[in-house]
């Protein structure tokens, strides 16, 4: 299991009629069962909807259907939206 598939699979579970989930880091790293990296925590761009070998975390919310709309580093609150076709 990858370290982020929990998220995956957390969103995944979220109901079809629901457009957002707004969680804390906190909460994320509960789901995740393990610490966010630093980073997280003061980089803008960890966060960012990119794909890539060095982006694993954002092919966990993407692969599940949902991009990062809002990250809010100094609350440490990070809001996920559902792309819709």
């Amino acid at each position: 299991m990858a370290k982020y598939d929990p998220l995956t699979g957390f969103l995944q579970r979220q109901p079809a009629d629901k457009d957002t989930v707004r969680m804390s880091f906190q909460r994320l790293e509960e789901i995740l069962g393990r610490s966010l990296p630093p980073s997280a925590r003061y980089d803008r761009t960890w966060w960012g909807n990119t794909v890539n070998r060095t982006r694993v975390q954002a092919h966990a919310w993407l692969t599940a259907g949902w991009t990062v709309a809002v990250v809010d580093l100094g609350e440490e609150l990070v809001i996920f939206a559902r792309r819709r076709p």
